[in-house]
């Protein structure tokens, strides 16, 4: 079995033209799911999901952003797989997929993490009272707004408070932090990327089947 899974954080899903290229990835991408973090979208998106996945099996699940902040979109194509969402909280969303024509099951969880260090540990605390929920094979994605080592962020050449927290949470959750490819950051500013940071991840569970490691991930922002 093959479970492909797409995190992006797409910064906001309003616009007509992004819409459009993400629905131009999506139609080369040709994954089972998909994770939007920062969607920035409120109350009915059928419209907008119908626009960006021209799938009729397509269903989603969402975390409503505040305002113009946040939110994470969650897309599935169900002949694969049936969801169910198995915890929303403040800065996350947690599904349990069932297969259709295989007998497996595992969650995923999609975060995008607020900036603040303090109210990142609301993060950690409501992804572990997730956890909780459930056992099995589990996947946890998306924007973690933070780094685990000073070479994850550009001109950076000491440990911080936030990093260890981050690398205790992984380790408490007992999850396996996937190599990046294709590069060392996943968020860059400025005409020369005089700022650049590896804010985005995949977190896979240590008792992953064996069976069932063959993980397609793309983690782009």
């Amino acid at each position: 079995m093959k479970v492909n899974v797409i995190s992006w954080n797409v910064r906001g899903l309003n616009r007509p033209r992004k819409r459009e290229k993400i629905k131009s990835c999506i139609n080369t991408w040709k994954a089972d799911v998909y994770c939007f973090q920062e969607s920035k979208l409120e109350g009915d998106i059928t419209r907008i999901v119908k626009d960006l996945w021209a799938n009729k099996w397509g269903k989603f699940a969402q975390l409503e952003a505040s305002g113009t902040r946040g939110g994470i979109l969650l897309m599935w194509d169900s002949r694969i797989w049936d969801g169910e969402i198995s915890s929303l909280a403040s800065y996350s969303i947690s599904c349990k997929f069932t297969g259709k024509t295989q007998d497996f099951t595992w969650h995923l969880t999609s975060i995008y993490a607020p900036n603040d260090r303090e109210e990142r540990e609301e993060v950690w605390w409501e992804v572990g009272a997730a956890r909780g929920l459930f056992n099995g094979p589990w996947i946890v994605c998306g924007d973690f707004n933070t780094v685990r080592f000073p070479s994850e962020k550009k001109n950076c050449n000491r440990f911080t408070r936030a990093m260890t927290d981050f690398s205790e949470f992984i380790e408490d959750m007992g999850l396996v932090d996937l190599q990046l490819l294709g590069g060392r950051f996943t968020w860059r500013k400025g005409d020369r990327h005089n700022f650049a940071t590896r804010l985005d991840r995949f977190l896979i569970s240590k008792d992953w089947d064996e069976g069932f490691k063959n993980i397609n991930t793309i983690n782009s922002s």
